[in-house]
C-alpha cells in the first residue's frame, strides 16, 4: 500500500499563523490509512536537523544538583544517547484480522487474508535507537546479538537508521531472540510471541567496558534487573568521579508485570511507567501511578506514565502534575512499537531542554504519527523539514531539564 507523504501549503500557511500564539494550538493532522496527505510540519513542527536553541543558557535540573549549560555545548553534546537492552527480529504478518483458532491465513484466503509478511529489527531498546535516529540524535545500542546469520541483518538494519553498534557484545553458536507478530488491520492490534532460546543477558561486567565519557545519556530497557541495577551504579560512579562535567542521565522503563522492576525505581533520574505495569501494580489511572512510583524516587527525578488513548501524565517528585492528550491517527495501521517510541521522542525533548510538559507532547505526538503508518520509514520523510523544537523555543517553553548526581 503506497502511503506517500506530500505537503500541504494550506495547511503549513495555517500553522505559521497559529504557530507565534501557542505549541497547543498546533492544527492536528490526521495520517489517514489509504494515502492520504499531509503536511510534516503540521504534525509536529519539528525541525532536528538545524535546530539552534535561541536561549543563552541552558540549566539542568533533574537530581539534587544545577548545572548550567551554554547554548553550544547542549547542541553538541546532548545527543549522544545509549540505549541499553534487547534486540531480536520480529516476523511481522500483517492480516485482515487475528486469525482463528486452527485457521489458515494465506494471501489468497478470503475470510482472512494475510497483506504482507516481512523481517523487521525489534525490541524495546533497539526500537528507542531507531526512533532516535530518525529524529536526528545520535543513538549507540548496547545489548547482546547472536553470531547467527541473523546478526548481518540486524546490524545493517541499526546502520540504516544511523546507530552506532561498537558497543554490542556478540555470543557465537547461540540462536537469535526471535518474535512472531500478527498485525490486525481490522482492529490495529499486535499480538507478540517471542522466543530467546539461548542468547544471554548483557552483564554488568559487559557494560564495565563501555566508555561512558561519550555519552550524555544512557537509557535502560527494564529486563535483566539485577544487572541493570549494578550497572545503574556504574554510571553513578562514573558520575562522581567526573564532577568536572555534565553527569549523564539514567532514565529507565518500567513496562513488563514483572514485580522485580521495583527495585529499578529509586535508581533512576527519570522513570518511564507502562499502563501494563502500573495496572499490574494495583493503580487505576496516570495520577495514582505517578504518586505512588514518587514514594520510592530520588530526589529531583522525573517520573513520566503514558496512557494509550488517554495520553500521558508527568511530575518532577517536588512538582505539579502535567499531562498531554493522546493524538490517535484518523485509522490505525501499526501500534508494533508505539510505546518505544513515545519513550525516544520524549527523551529527545527532554535532552534538548524542553520541559517535562513539552516533552510528553512531543511524545505523544510522534507515537500517535507511529501508529498511523507501517514500520518505521514514513517517519523519516514525516521528520524532514518540520520545525517542532523551534516553535517550542518561540513559545518561551525552552528551558533545561536534566541533571543528575
Amino acid at each position: 500500500m503506497d502511503r506517500r507523504i506530500q505537503t500541504n501549503p494550506e495547511i503549513d500557511r495555517k500553522l505559521s499563523r497559529t504557530r507565534r500564539e501557542s505549541v497547543t494550538a498546533f492544527i492536528i493532522v490526521i495520517i489517514g490509512c489509504c494515502g492520504g496527505s499531509l503536511s510534516p510540519a503540521a504534525v509536529f513542527g519539528l525541525d532536528v536537523s538545524n535546530w539552534q536553541p535561541k536561549a543563552k543558557y541552558s540549566s539542568l535540573d533533574i537530581g539534587s544538583d544545577t548545572v548550567v549549560a551554554t547554548a553550544e555545548q547542549t547542541t553538541k553534546e546532548a545527543l549522544i544517547m545509549l540505549c541499553v537492552g534487547h534486540v531480536c527480529v520480529d516476523m511481522i504478518n500483517i492480516c485482515s484480522s487475528y486469525p482463528e483458532e486452527d485457521g489458515k491465513v494465506g494471501t489468497t484466503t478470503k475470510i482472512n487474508r494475510c497483506h504482507d509478511q516481512r523481517w523487521q529489527r525489534g525490541g524495546n531498546a533497539a526500537n528507542n535507537c531507531t526512533v532516535l535516529g530518525l529524529l536526528g540524535a545520535k543513538p549507540s545500542f548496547l545489548g547482546t546479538i547472536a553470531g547467527s546469520h541473523e546478526k548481518t541483518f540486524l546490524l545493517d538494519d541499526f546502520a540504516k537508521y544511523n546507530v552506532d553498534t561498537k558497543c554490542v557484545v556478540v555470543h557465537e553458536d547461540c540462536d537469535c531472540p526471535a518474535s512472531c507478530v500478527i498485525l490486525s488491520m481490522e482492529t490495529g492490534s499486535r499480538t507478540i510471541i517471542h522466543s530467546n532460546k539461548n542468547l544471554p543477558e548483557l552483564t554488568v561486567e559487559d557494560f564495565c567496558k563501555v566508555n561512558l565519557s561519550a555519552f550524555r545519556w544512557v537509557h535502560f530497557e527494564g529486563r535483566n534487573v539485577s544487572n541493570v541495577v549494578g550497572m545503574i551504579e556504574v554510571v553513578r560512579k562514573h558520575n562522581e568521579n567526573h564532577r568536572d562535567v555534565k553527569p549523564i542521565i539514567i532514565s529507565v522503563e518500567l513496562e513488563k508485570a514483572k514485580p522485580e522492576l521495583s527495585s529499578l525505581i529509586p535508581k533512576a533520574d527519570i522513570i518511564f511507567v507502562s499502563k501494563d505495569y502500573a495496572q499490574f501494580q494495583g493503580y487505576t489511572d496516570m495520577a495514582e501511578t505517578i504518586d505512588k512510583i514518587h514514594i520510592e524516587t530520588r530526589p529531583g527525578s522525573l517520573v513520566i506514565c503514558p496512557w494509550g488513548e488517554k495520553g500521558a501524565s508527568a511530575r518532577m517528585k517536588e512538582g505539579k502534575l502535567v499531562s498531554s492528550q493522546a493524538f490517535p491517527p484518523e485509522h490505525v495501521v501499526d501500534t508494533l512499537g508505539a510505546g518505544d517510541t513515545f519513550i525516544a521522542a520524549t527523551i529527545f525533548a527532554l535532552d534538548l531542554g524542553h520541559k517535562p510538559e513539552d516533552s510528553i507532547l512531543f511524545g505523544c505526538r510522534v507515537a500517535g504519527a507511529k501508529v498511523g503508518v507501517r514500520g518505521w520509514e514514513p517517519l523519516r520523510h514525516l521528520f524532514k523539514g518540520s520545525d517542532f523544537l523551534s516553535s517550542m523555543e518561540d513559545s518561551g517553553s525552552r528551558r533545561s531539564v536534566m541533571n543528575t548526581t
